[in-house]
C-alpha cells in the first residue's frame, strides 16, 4: 500500500488531515482525525488526488482522474466529520504536474497550471544592439 500525506487542517477542537491512498487499487481521497486516532472517511468515489481545504474547513477540493476539480462540502464539529454534497466545478487541461492548482481562502477562485498548445505559442524575437539600429 502506498500512502501520501498531502494536506492538513487544524481548526479549533477538530483536527483532520486529508491524504491520498491507492489501497483500493486506485488513488482515492480520505480524511482522518489527527493526531488522535479515529475514523476514516473516503471523500472521492471514482478516484481522486491533490486534495485542498478551503481555509475555513467547510469545503474540500480534489482532482478526479479525468481532470475535473470537485468540491466536497464537509461538516466538522469536534471529532465529528461528515461529508455533504460533492459536485463538479470545472474540468482542467492535463498538465502532468503534481500540485497543479491552488484555491483562494474563500474557495471562490482557483489558480490552475495549464499547458499551452503548440499552436498558441508565439515565437520570441530578440533584438540585440537595438540602440545602434535606431541611429
Amino acid at each position: 500500500m502506498r500512502l501520501a500525506l498531502l494536506s492538513g487542517l487544524v481548526l479549533g477542537c477538530g483536527r483532520f488531515v486529508t491524504y491520498v491512498s491507492n489501497a483500493s487499487g486506485r488513488n482515492e481521497v480520505y480524511v482522518v482525525p489527527f493526531p488522535d486516532p479515529g475514523g476514516q472517511w473516503q471523500v472521492s468515489t471514482q478516484g481522486g488526488a491533490e486534495p485542498r481545504w478551503r481555509s475555513d474547513g467547510k469545503e474540500l477540493f480534489f482532482f478526479t482522474p479525468d481532470n475535473w476539480i470537485m468540491s466536497a462540502q464537509v461538516n466538522m464539529e469536534g471529532d465529528h466529520f461528515e461529508i455533504g454534497g460533492i459536485q463538479r466545478l470545472f474540468q482542467a487541461r492535463e498538465s502532468g504536474d503534481s500540485w497543479r492548482y491552488d484555491v483562494a481562502q474563500d474557495g471562490e477562485r482557483f489558480l490552475v497550471l495549464t499547458p499551452l498548445d503548440d499552436e498558441t505559442a508565439s515565437p520570441i524575437h530578440l533584438v540585440v544592439n537595438w540602440p545602434e539600429e535606431l541611429k
